[in-house]
């Protein structure tokens, strides 16, 4: 298994280490409590030793001698999201707090004026506005914005505008630094350009990132291993979770099926979630060939093995149930929310999520001890676990009439760097209810799902190429129909890629 950005983790555990042997860690507590002082002044060092670390260096490339003389990046962001990017001022919210000084720290640095501009656009009523809306400040030749926050699925359908900066063509982006998504420009580039990035200047992308919770206490009492040291492992696999879910699971009204009446192993609680199983098993629907172009292969056997494989998880696992509705439709809602109320009551083992569930379905006010997991690998034959969010993700792109890319560039590069020292970790505190430095084991968790997201090709350009991702829901939602549907849907597929790439050509020269 490769895990090539574990230095939070590696670096607290090797703090405590160092710290608990010379204070002799280990031994039997003194009836007077002197035990519990030195823990938590342990405790305290590490974190004021990390803290120092964090703030007496800045861990990009960028020239030390950058300044700006009080000039102006401006950002524009969704409104009703804004917050997983920009805070005002501190509230006493770790989160709210780690972002607003992270920000303020970059603006020190380089002498420059950061303004966050907001605008309704993240719900479906308003989606076409807000896109229309920058589009046509470009086009009027009002460079007011210097970077624009887009949603995942809808930037890529901007793309064919014309109207936003190639940004492999910047010299102060780095994205081979571990706070972009691994590999960004090998998999999310089109016709050799890239348009967005994803990392971590915003919150976006890991609030909406596949993940499972799990119930821990649940889990002991059914007699199952631990699953943290089995994903270290590189064996939780798509086989284990059927088998715990299976184990997990009670017939509570003995009609012979599994339902919300009954006792569940898992959920898959949200049908979008299904794309999780997409991702993290290694199903690419388009591979990329040597010379930049993609090529539609969905359909081999070993896809439809994989496909088997997660229709026998969704379908015929006793214990598993899939929920078809989502919480973006009103009168779903309240079968949802049911859902994520019996798993913090304990009637659910494991849930699949996007990571911010924790917070928005209450899941941080469980009593019991609860954790969170990456997707399942198919099989240990994997290298890897992967992790993709859901596309309503955020992706910044720039306008092609910034006044100074290079300076905007740097302010995006040094924004990453600080928030993946400053508030990721504040915000796994947040989620997971434990000091980041504290918890080696919850944290290694939170490190596996950060450093394995990935953008696929086929899933974040699925809006413009056809809608891949559909064809993988149908697969697994009845797989004896499996050929049939691949050979249906190629020539289709394959021509809205070639009609994509064509305009991509035609419209973005750089």
């Amino acid at each position: 298994m490769k895990f090539t950005h574990m230095t939070r983790t590696l670096a607290a555990l090797l703090a405590l280490l160092m710290l608990c042997t010379a204070i002799g860690c280990g031994k039997t507590e003194p009836a007077d409590g002197t035990s519990q002082t030195t823990t938590a002044a342990t405790e305290a060092t590490a974190e004021s030793t990390a803290a120092t670390e964090a703030t007496t260096r800045y861990p990009d490339d960028l020239p030390e001698d950058l300044s700006y003389n009080g000039q102006t990046v401006t950002f524009l962001y969704r409104e009703e999201i804004a917050g997983e990017f920009h805070a005002e001022s501190v509230n006493g919210d770790i989160v709210n707090d780690a972002i607003h000084e992270s920000m303020l720290s970059v603006e020190e640095r380089f002498g420059i004026d950061i303004q966050v501009m907001t605008r309704k656009g993240h719900t479906t009523d308003v989606r076409t506005e807000y896109l229309d809306h920058v589009d046509n400040q470009i086009l009027a030749g009002d460079d007011t914005y210097d970077w624009v926050d887009m949603m995942m699925g809808l930037a890529v359908m901007r793309i064919q505008t014309g109207n936003y900066h190639n940004l492999l063509n910047l010299e102060n982006l780095n994205l081979d630094q571990p706070w972009y998504i691994p590999n960004m420009k090998e998999t999310a580039s089109v016709a050799d350009k890239l348009f967005f990035i994803v990392g971590d200047s915003s919150l976006g992308y890991l609030k909406t990132a596949f993940c499972f919770y799990v119930n821990h206490d649940v889990a002991k009492s059914y007699g199952i291993e631990n699953l943290n040291a089995l994903v270290k492992d590189g064996k939780w696999t798509i086989e284990k979770a059927m088998e715990f879910a299976t184990i997990a699971a009670q017939d509570l009204n003995s009609d012979g099926k599994y339902d919300l009446e009954d006792q569940l192993g898992l959920v898959i609680h949200d049908a979008n979630h299904r794309l999780g199983f997409m991702c993290s098993t290694g199903i690419q629907t388009f591979t990329k060939n040597a010379d930049g172009s993609h090529s539609f292969t969905f359909g081999t056997d070993q896809d439809h093995a994989i496909c088997t494989s997660i229709y026998q998880l969704k379908n015929e696992t006793q214990g598993s149930y899939f929920y078809a509705g989502t919480n973006a439709v009103p009168s779903q809602v309240a079968n949802y929310n049911k859902i994520s109320s019996m798993f913090t009551g304990g009637q659910i083992m494991m849930i699949t999520a996007e990571m911010d569930d924790v917070i928005a379905c209450g899941y941080h006010t469980m009593e019991d001890e609860y954790g969170v997991l990456p997707y399942p690998k198919y099989d240990e034959a994997q290298e890897q676990y992967y992790t993709a969010s859901r596309t309503t993700h955020n992706a910044f792109m720039m306008p092609i009439n910034c006044p100074d890319p290079e300076m905007s560039a740097a302010v995006m590069e040094a924004l990453s760097a600080s928030n993946y020292q400053k508030v990721l970790p504040k915000y796994f505190e947040l989620a997971l209810k434990t000091k980041y430095a504290a918890d080696a084991e919850s944290a290694m968790m939170f490190d596996i799902i950060h450093d394995s997201m990935i953008l696929d090709f086929g899933y974040i350009y699925t809006n413009v190429i056809g809608k891949p991702h559909n064809l993988f829901n149908n697969c697994i939602d009845s797989i004896n129909s499996f050929a049939s549907r691949i050979k249906g849907e190629t020539g289709p597929i394959k021509k809205a890629y070639d009609n994509f790439i064509k305009t991509v050509n035609e419209k973005c020269p750089d």
